[in-house]
C-alpha cells in the first residue's frame, strides 16, 4: 500500500495492527513489483516480522535490499505449504535483470489447494498489462481460477478477453482507491467481466473482501456484512 511519509505508510497503520490482532506471522512476503503502491508499507512489515523472508521483482539498488535480501520471483518457482500448492507463473528467468518497465515484471501466483480440499484456485496477477497477458496465455500456463486479483487494478491496459476467457474466475477483487486519479477500474474493463458473468468486489464498495477456498464462488464484503451509519452509500 501507499506511503504517505517518512513515518507513515499503509503498511504501518494497516497490515502491522491487522496481523498483530489477528495473531499471524509472515513466512514470506512477496511483493510484485516496486512500485510504491506494492511497496510502500513493505518496510514497516518487515520490521515486525523478523523471521520473514522477501520475494519479488525488486531491483539490486531499491533501498528494501538493504533491510532484508528480496529474492526474486521467476516462472517455474514452485513449492507446497500445508497442502497448498504455489506457482509462480510470470516474469520469465532473468527478466528482472535485464529492467524494463515495473509493471512488465510483476510477479503472478497462482495458489491452488488439495484436490482433497476442494482444489479452489487463486490468480494474483499484479500490474501486468495486455501483452503479459498474452505471453501467459500462449505459454500454455495453468491460468484458471475461482478468483482473480484484477491485473492492473482494473486499467484500460489489462484483462483483455483472451486472459479473461483463460482464466475464467467466478470472483474477481478489485483494488483501488475511491475516486482514485486513473479512473479505476475503467467501465470498459468492467464491461468484460459483467459480459462473462463474473462478479467483481471493488474495494471501495466492498470494504475487506473475504474470500475462503471452501466456498470458491463468493466473496464476503466488510462494508455489507458490517456496516456503519458512517459509511458512505454508493449510488
Amino acid at each position: 500500500g501507499p506511503r504517505y511519509g517518512p513515518s507513515s505508510d499503509a503498511g504501518h497503520r494497516v497490515v502491522v495492527p491487522l496481523l498483530r490482532a489477528l495473531g499471524e506471522r509472515v513466512d514470506v512476503l512477496m511483493l510484485s513489483h516496486r512500485d510504491a503502491d506494492h511497496t510502500g508499507g513493505a518496510a514497516a512489515v518487515l520490521a515486525s516480522q523478523p523471521q520473514a523472508a522477501a520475494q519479488g521483482s525488486i531491483e539490486a539498488g531499491h533501498e528494501l535490499q538493504t533491510l532484508r535480501p528480496v529474492a526474486p520471483c521467476e516462472a517455474g518457482q514452485r513449492w507446497h505449504w500445508d497442502g497448498v500448492a504455489f506457482e509462480v507463473l510470470h516474469p520469465a528467468r532473468g527478466a528482472l535483470a535485464g529492467g524494463g518497465k515495473p509493471n512488465t515484471l510483476s510477479c503472478v501466483l497462482r495458489i491452488a489447494a488439495a484436490r482433497s480440499a476442494g482444489g479452489a484456485s487463486a490468480l494474483l496477477a499484479g500490474d501486468i498489462e495486455q501483452p503479459q497477458e498474452q505471453a501467459l496465455v500462449l505459454s500454455g500456463a495453468n491460468l484458471s481460477a475461482d478468483v482473480l486479483l484484477v491485473p492492473h487494478h482494473g486499467s484500460k491496459t489489462s484483462s483483455s478477453a483472451a486472459f479473461l476467457d483463460a482464466v475464467q474466475p467466478a470472483v474477481a477483487l478489485a483494488q483501488v482507491g475511491y475516486r482514485n486519479r486513473f479512473g479505476h477500474p475503467a467501465p470498459v474493463v468492467m464491461q468484460r467481466y459483467e459480459a462473462r458473468g463474473i462478479q467483481v468486489a471493488e474495494s471501495p464498495r466492498c470494504g475487506a473482501a473475504h474470500w475462503q477456498s471452501a466456498a470458491p464462488q463468493s466473496v464476503r464484503c466488510e462494508r455489507d456484512a458490517v456496516q456503519r451509519y458512517w459509511h458512505h452509500r454508493f449510488p
